[in-house]
């Protein structure tokens, strides 16, 4: 019999007890065993734990928001304090327009919209890709992102007619979904 099959209830550590259930000593004795020493098995199991529940609490934080907001020719720094809620995309031809929803500190709703060229349809395979043949590509104004505007929403509610009904769906997922899933993959 080892010393941990003796000690069976308790791990003696010089300030601290910590109770070990007969089902968890072999898993105790295991880590013991890999790392050397159970005292190191057990702060590198510690490490990893916080690490973990340090990320998933940052996920959920709220933290400073900063984009760029076009008014007329002059573009400028809106900053806020929220959380990332969903990027949503609506593809036109050949232009994109790109929303981020984001949940404030005070328990409104942001969206940040930006109106801009769809990069990802001129990198079709095709030589003969389309995009090239479109007239509305040869223009300068396509190479440029057209707007670039922030929009305050007291709540989902109002949100009704203003955005796509898409985007309305996915927020209220995203708010009332978990903002970190474990997954024991």
């Amino acid at each position: 019999m080892t010393l941990w099959t003796n000690m069976r209830m308790l791990m003696c550590m010089p300030t601290r007890n910590v109770y070990v259930s007969d089902a968890d000593l072999p898993v105790f004795e295991r880590a013991a065993e890999i790392a050397g020493a159970l005292s190191t098995a057990v702060a590198a199991g510690l490490r990893l734990y916080v690490d973990q529940q340090e990320r998933a609490r940052k996920k959920g934080e709220m933290r400073t928001v900063e984009l760029e907001v076009q008014d007329g020719a002059v573009v400028m720094t809106k900053r806020f304090i929220g959380r990332s809620l969903v990027r949503y995309e609506i593809r036109d031809g050949v232009r994109m327009l790109g929303y981020r929803a984001y949940a404030t500190e005070r328990g409104q709703i942001a969206v940040h919209i930006s109106n801009g060229p769809d990069w990802g349809a001129l990198a079709s395979p095709a030589e003969n890709n389309p995009v090239w043949e479109n007239p509305s590509t040869w223009n300068s104004d396509w190479w440029s992102t057209s707007e670039r505007s922030l929009r305050v929403f007291p709540d989902l509610a109002s949100m009704a007619g203003e955005v796509p009904d898409g985007l309305i769906d996915a927020v209220r997922q995203a708010l009332e979904g978990p903002v970190v899933e474990d997954l024991d993959i």
